[in-house]
């Protein structure tokens, strides 16, 4: 478990960062968020460095990972078992979004339409809401072993799950069907934290790479930027 959650730290740290570039809100400066998984803080600072703010927003429990839709931003309290929700400018905060999550949900992901996160701690599903918190699914995907970050495409919602040999990149439609737990087989370093373009998926590994697949699950290179120096885990792509 200690060991699972450094993991999340990880992933929390060196990957939970939301670039905010407005998208409608035009008069929203550009911004950079990420989550204090030790404490209880949603950090903020401008994307060039300047003006950090690592108490932008305050009560957070545990939060794990954080994404915007350019209007709001979202993370999980993972000792609280919530989603939360704030304005981009930190103000309307609500710590209880979206109540109810199963055990230890960390990572986020949005398309603009839904918000969907991981449950690593118990119940190993990926939920889903409106971004508005309506029409909440705690069990939206069902049977994700131990998943660690969600990402979404316009077609698709993947995530990372470990541990073991069944460990790989999960694979559903954006209804939740068709769901393919190792759409990318990965049978050693315990993948956590994934990213997605238009024609790739990237992940950090334990065997302190990066890995690739095309985005059909094709052409998978585990180390496919080799070398790290520690455990890879979470990954953001413009």
């Amino acid at each position: 478990m200690a060991s699972r959650r450094l993991r999340l730290v990880l992933l929390t740290v060196l990957a939970a960062l939301a670039v905010s570039a407005a998208l409608g809100a035009s008069s929203q400066a550009a911004s950079l968020y990420w989550t204090n998984l030790g404490g209880t803080t949603i950090g903020r600072a401008d994307t060039d460095g300047a003006g950090v703010n690592q108490n932008f927003i305050t009560g957070a429990a545990g939060p794990c990972g954080v994404a915007s839709d350019g209007t709001h931003i979202f993370w999980a309290n993972s000792s609280t078992k919530t989603i939360g929700r704030a304005n981009l400018d930190g103000t309307g905060v609500n710590q209880s979004f979206i109540t109810g999550v199963l055990s230890f949900p960390c990572g986020v992901a949005t398309d603009g339409t839904h918000v969907y996160w991981g449950t690593g701690g118990a119940g190993f599903n990926i939920g889903r809401a409106n971004v508005d918190g309506t029409g909440v699914n705690q069990s939206f995907i069902t049977g994700a072993n131990h998943p660690c970050g969600v990402a979404v495409d316009a077609a698709h919602v993947y995530w990372a799950h470990s541990p073991g040999t069944a460990s790989g990149i999960g694979r559903a439609n954006l209804d939740g069907t068709g769901v393919q737990e190792s759409f990318v087989p990965i049978p050693t370093g315990n993948p956590c934290g994934v990213a997605v373009n238009s024609t790739h998926l990237f992940w950090g590994g334990g065997n302190n790479a990066i890995g690739r697949a095309n985005i059909d699950g094709t052409n998978v290179n585990l180390s496919f930027v080799p070398g790290l120096s520690s455990y890879a885990c979470g990954g953001a792509i413009t």
